[in-house]
């Protein structure tokens, strides 16, 4: 039989016991052969599409176990207050007005990216209201946090259309209206307090929310991704998916985290899904290999970004308030209701995988897992992003059997100075993934995309550096061979959706899901991986994407 498609001349990393080549052969959906350049070349036929890599690198398609797709989507549109590239206060600023420039009057102007965890050095301050006046007067803006656990900012426009200011009775915490001296709301707005301001946004329609998705779906593949995990996966984006897919839209293999319940005493948003999914029959891996359930989404605690990861010792840098959520983070789901759900999931089938980021968040979940769960059935219930895991952590996660989706992108993208609030003596444990590895955790990497970038080079080449972006060398004892860095976007990213039998490696019937690099990030300096180029990515044996 001859192929459909043949890659020749390059180098083949397998990441696989099998010995790397020069060379693979795909038919249909499925790599045939893995093996020399005259193998492979036995296989071609008239109809065969041929790419000569030239001496370029071939790897397993990329695995990223922990995006937002239809955020990211948005926040492409968004006016981007990320740093770098602003500086200042008056970076942000500048882009804000240039968008209003080109913005009717009494439209929104939303902005996203901005980091309330790192004060502006050369101003001391925050950006507030007063800052986003002058930047946009005729319009409602508001600034979301680059961590999206953390509030907005918004201007003196948007505060009035939701009703708040100086006499607005200050909400329970952890909500926040950070006021001045003299009482004004100063701009920032955070969890329950913002939902005036939700209310008064304007709802995006379907059909936007479908363009937003598909355009994440093209920068996925402009990375090398192949699978992405959606992190928080609503009805209507299950159906948005289940169209695409339905009209061979569907580009990047997707698997779905569907947003778990929260708890009665929360309010509105505490429906039991978890009682609904495992009443209709759903499993973990229902679906197909182009879009499958993954599991079931829960929130232990905050985020680094804004100080409300929750912390067993107080924040450093700033001084907080000892009863400010910012002081030691914040916890959002009892763990006593936690451990109820992880044994109601298990017992149904149903993997359930948990936001966790501060040492003390971490413990709880650790706490629940051990509580519901056997460590001898492969259930592989796992920990999101794993902020920070001390070695009695990182035991208690090999001993209970769970696994970890590591945010390691953090480090190396645009939140990476928030580790001045976390101290010296933390980063050594900060993203862990060494330990991880040592310790025999299926590991693997994200940026929780777009809280910070998508691109797994980034996240391949801070594991194995330990380098922020602005060139601080962080718990340098973490550092991993790019080997291990690898793995952490190929056969163990694969392992946690439970399909390490079908990719994260280039062998013979494997999915012909396939990321082409400019070089071999092996064979280059470490700094310069993320440098390298994604020249084509093949999902199912289909180019889908030409760099």
């Amino acid at each position: 039989m001859h192929a459909d498609l043949v890659l020749l001349d390059g180098t083949v990393v397998t990441l696989s016991e099998r010995p790397d080549a020069e060379a693979l052969a795909i038919v249909g959906d499925r790599v045939r052969t893995v093996g020399s350049t005259d193998e492979v070349s036995e296989v071609i036929g008239p109809d065969t599409e041929v790419v000569d890599l030239d001496g370029r690198a071939a790897l397993p398609g990329f695995v990223d176990t922990h995006v937002h797709v239809p955020l990211a989507g948005a926040r492409m549109e968004h006016v981007n207050c990320r740093s770098p590239p602003n500086r200042s206060i008056e970076d942000v600023t500048a882009r804000i007005h240039e968008r209003a420039e080109a913005t009717p009057d009494g439209e929104w102007i939303v902005c996203s990216g901005y980091n309330l965890g790192l004060v502006w050095e050369a101003e001391d301050r925050h950006i507030d209201r007063w800052d986003l006046d002058e930047a946009a007067p005729e319009n409602p803006v508001q600034v979301t946090s680059v961590g999206g656990h953390t509030g907005s900012v918004y201007n003196s426009v948007a505060l009035a259309l939701a009703g708040i200011d100086r006499t607005t009775p200050d909400p329970e915490p952890p909500a926040v209206i950070e006021r001045d001296d003299d009482g004004r709301p100063s701009g920032l707005v955070s969890e329950a307090a913002e939902i005036p301001l939700h209310d008064v946004i304007p709802e995006e329609t379907r059909e936007e929310r479908r363009d937003r998705i598909e355009r994440a779906f093209e920068q996925l593949l402009a990375w090398g991704v192949t699978t992405a995990h959606d992190a928080l996966t609503r009805p209507e984006d299950l159906r948005i998916y289940q169209e695409l897919a339905r009209e061979g839209r569907l580009p990047v293999r997707l698997g779905l985290m569907l947003q778990g319940d929260v708890g009665e005493d929360l309010g509105a948003e505490g429906m039991d899904l978890l009682s609904r999914v495992r009443d209709v029959g759903l499993e973990t891996g229902f679906g197909s290999d182009r879009l499958f359930l993954v599991g079931i989404k829960y929130f232990m605690d905050g985020a680094f970004t804004g100080r409300t990861a929750a912390m067993s010792e107080p924040y450093e840098g700033e001084a907080v308030p000892e009863g400010s959520p910012q002081y030691e983070g914040v916890l959002h789901i009892d763990p006593e209701y936690l451990a109820d759900r992880v044994e109601r999931a298990a017992e149904a089938g149903l993997r359930v995988c948990v936001h966790g980021q501060g040492d003390r968040g971490i413990d709880h979940v650790l706490d629940a897992f051990e509580a519901a769960l056997d460590p001898d059935e492969d259930h592989r219930c796992r920990i999101e992003h794993g902020g920070l895991t001390y070695p009695e952590q990182v035991e208690r996660i090999a001993a209970v059997g769970a696994c970890v989706s590591s945010s390691i992108s953090f480090l190396g993208g645009d939140v990476s100075r928030n580790w001045v609030y976390w101290g010296e003596e933390r980063m050594d444990h900060t993203y862990a993934v060494r330990s991880l590895q040592e310790a025999g955790v299926p590991t693997a990497g994200n940026g929780d995309w777009p809280v910070t970038t998508g691109d797994p080079l980034v996240g391949i080449r801070t594991a194995v550096t330990r380098e922020t972006v602005t060139g601080e060398v962080v718990g340098p004892d973490q550092r991993v061979p790019v080997e291990d860095a690898l793995r952490l976007y190929g056969p163990d990213a694969a392992y946690l959706e439970f399909s390490e039998g079908e990719k994260g490696r280039l062998e013979p019937d494997t999915l012909a899901d396939v990321t082409v690099l400019s070089d071999d990030p092996r064979a280059v300096d470490p700094v310069t991986i993320a440098d390298l180029d994604v020249e084509y990515t093949i999902v199912g044996g289909s180019i889908e994407y030409t760099g």
